[in-house]
């Protein structure tokens, strides 16, 4: 059937997915109902973006600092060659697909890089956040902001042929800091660059991780058997080159009622739990973990963010600069090339400096050519 316009009709679109007994015409008219945003729209969120919009999600916010660049093709599913060469940043350059994929869903693009200053007021309308980022210090602030306002999220990584899925409700299962109470030091971790990835596999986590959002945003409203939050302690591991599929339980970690101290044997207090949703800090989003230059690892470049954004005039800017080097603009960032150097700035005043990674040598770049 179709309507006057002669599209088909919801019913028509999404009958087989509602026939599946786990979601049906109840769940299917949750998904239209529900806002989830996506933080990073790249190997991982493009893949979960297409997931969910195809399946008729109400709303979906795409969140990324990123552009489309030509060694993102072979794993970053929605993007082409033409994206390539227009250097569209990634979440401008999604939602342009996404809109000929499913034109029933609400597509909300931000060319942002999400940061404590930013991050409640891009998140907290949204009843789900799933994580298609690639650094922990981001994960960590959704952490943060997921506990500070109740919103559950899906954590998802890959890495080579090998990935990671987590399905964290607040209150109720462990946080991202009951796994990991501190970001790993740079240099013991494994990179994309320095490691490789497999499209294929990308492809599996970030679908795994639909799957999760899936069942929590519709689950709870159902009420058949056993409820989601009994369920959703669990750390799903792959390695697909090995063909080996862990699942590990994860209970909250809860400080210890007392100790036995080792000086007199009498019994202490411990204080120790996990920081962020036993201790209550969020260290995060209040900034005072968060870094306004970050080193982009793997890439040789540092971004640094405006610690008071302001609207950048960038066809005036390129003007300014074109004697002095290569320009390339767009109506979103102007890349700017000099020496050993490539800037690329944005239009909120983000700038991200190719070709070092000292923060000091990144400063005295944008000093010398932004003032």
């Amino acid at each position: 059937m179709t309507d006057s316009a002669g599209q088909p009709n919801a019913i028509d679109r999404y009958r087989r997915q509602s026939a599946f007994g786990g979601l049906g015409k109840l769940g299917q008219e949750r998904l239209r109902q529900s806002r989830v945003a996506i933080v990073g729209v790249g190997a991982l969120g493009s893949v979960i973006a297409e997931r969910l919009g195809r399946m008729g999600i109400g709303k979906i916010r795409l969140i990324d600092r990123d552009w489309v660049e030509w060694d993102n093709l072979p794993r970053q599913t929605l993007f082409t060659e033409q994206d390539a060469m227009n250097q569209l940043p990634k979440a401008i350059a999604a939602e342009n697909h996404l809109r000929n994929i499913n034109s029933d869903v609400q597509w909300d693009s931000h060319v942002l890089d999400l940061v404590s200053s930013n991050a409640v007021e891009l998140l907290s309308a949204f009843d789900l956040i799933l994580d298609g980022t690639d650094n922990f210090e981001t994960r960590f602030l959704i952490n943060d902001v997921s506990l500070e306002l109740g919103i559950p999220w899906v954590h998802g990584g890959c890495i080579g042929a090998s990935g990671q899925v987590m399905g964290i409700i607040p209150g109720v299962t462990a946080c991202f800091r009951c796994l990991l109470p501190e970001p790993p030091p740079a240099d013991q971790l494994a990179t994309c660059d320095s490691t490789g990835v497999l499209g294929p596999a990308v492809s599996i986590v970030a679908s795994w991780q639909a799957i999760e959002a899936l069942k929590i945003l519709v689950a709870p409203k159902l009420n058949k058997g056993e409820s989601l939050e009994q369920k959703r302690c669990e750390l799903m591991t792959f390695d697909m080159w090995s063909n080996e599929v862990r699942k590990i339980f994860l209970s909250p970690v809860r400080p210890t009622e007392s100790v036995a101290s080792s000086v007199n044997k009498e019994p202490i207090l411990a204080t120790k739990g996990c920081p962020a949703c036993f201790e209550g800090r969020r260290d995060f989003l209040y900034g005072n973990r968060s870094n306004l230059v970050q080193i982009l690892c793997g890439r040789n470049a540092v971004q640094i963010q405006n610690a008071s954004p302001e609207r950048v005039d960038l066809v005036r800017l390129a003007d300014r600069l074109r004697p002095s080097g290569t320009i390339a603009l767009n109506p979103f960032l102007l890349r700017f090339e000099t020496e050993n150097f490539v800037m690329s700035l944005f239009s909120d005043g983000r700038a991200i400096v190719a070709g070092t990674e000292d923060p000091s040598v990144a400063r005295r770049f944008l000093t010398q050519w932004l003032g």
